[in-house]
């Protein structure tokens, strides 16, 4: 349906629609909201290719992909582009990608998206503490989300994320009801904020449950080596042999445990107890595993809401905090 027969249907002139869903200021509030709803009603979109046409703005989505990802991340990887790809596509969105080897590339990929593309929206995921690709992309007041929270005032930008209290919640409550106190932490080198969150309330936890911490039980894995990290883990487990579970940070860590445990002739569920946060891949890699799993359906519908919402009303921000359940698949035993 286009913008003239939708305006037929619902009777109110295709100006006062374009306003309305445009968020324009000269359309009262009232106004808005019934065509905002009609248009929900009858499933109408406005075309992004139409709004470019008449606005000479380029509304295309822009994101870059590093290719040192490991194999784990790439899987993640392949199911985020595949989304972004058939449903942006579906709603006339264009999608701009460029590759990356490291980070010089990388920034040089979003000044070219940015000036040669002439994108108006960047996405981004694996946000670090400090990061220099959003750094640049405010000095050139780029609009972006972020898939995961950085570090900045979540009111100031775009992002989705995961509620990691919530999750690490979930996990050491599960963990703790099991008799366990001695918890190895499998944690990363990498500085992502999302790492960062992870470390902050497993110890806040922790704390308020009044279980020792041990430092000695803590191992930074390596997202780009997965045997560096097996030797990590197995290193670890061989020099703290009280240690009853390891809690992962990452789906991908949680392949290097498995592989450490089988060379250390170590039963998952029965000589060790692991459990891991995931985003939908271990059910495929590692079934047996108990995961804290993230809502995948979910968060791709709300993801491809928020670049519509931003796309619509750029100078606006919104993000989207969501929940991910356990799942227990029996490799957390009862001690």
């Amino acid at each position: 349906m286009n913008i003239k027969e939708f305006s037929k249907k619902i009777g109110v002139p295709v100006s006062t629609i374009s306003k309305a869903l445009g968020d324009y200021k000269d359309v009262n509030a009232k106004t808005k909201k019934r065509i905002i709803e009609l248009a929900k009603k009858h499933n109408y979109a406005p075309n992004i290719y139409a709004k470019t046409l008449a606005s000479g703005i380029t509304f295309s989505v822009g994101l870059v992909l590093p290719l040192s990802y490991s194999y784990e991340q790439k899987i993640t990887l392949i199911d985020f582009i595949e989304n972004i790809h058939s449903n942006l596509n579906s709603l006339n969105i264009p999608v701009i990608m460029l590759f990356a080897k490291n980070k010089k590339e990388e920034i040089e990929a979003f000044e070219k998206l940015i000036k040669h593309h002439k994108v108006r929206l960047v996405l981004l995921n694996d946000t670090k503490r400090k990061d220099e690709r959003i750094d640049y992309l405010d000095k050139n007041n780029v609009q972006y989300i972020t898939w995961g929270r950085c570090n900045k005032n979540e009111k100031n930008y775009s992002w989705i994320d995961e509620d990691i209290e919530h999750s690490n919640l979930l996990a050491l409550k599960f963990i703790l009801s099991k008799g366990h106190s001695d918890i190895g932490y499998i944690d990363s080198y990498a500085k992502n904020n999302y790492y960062f969150l992870r470390k902050h309330y497993f110890l806040k936890i922790l704390q308020s449950n009044n279980v020792k911490i041990n430092k000695k039980y803590f191992a930074n894995g390596y997202i780009e080596n997965r045997l560096k990290t097996k030797d990590i883990i197995k290193k670890l487990l061989l020099n703290n042999p009280k240690l009853t579970v390891l809690l992962i940070s990452s789906h991908a860590f949680a392949m290097s445990a498995v592989e450490a445990c089988r060379e250390l002739n170590l039963s998952i569920g029965k000589n060790i107890s692991i459990i891991s946060f995931d985003s939908n891949i271990l059910s495929s890699l590692a079934p047996f595993l108990t995961v804290v799993r993230q809502p995948h359906k979910e968060i791709n519908r709300h993801f491809i809401n928020l670049i519509q919402s931003k796309i619509n009303n750029l100078d606006k921000n919104f993000n989207y905090l969501y929940k991910s359940k356990l799942v227990d698949n029996g490799s957390v035993i009862e001690i």
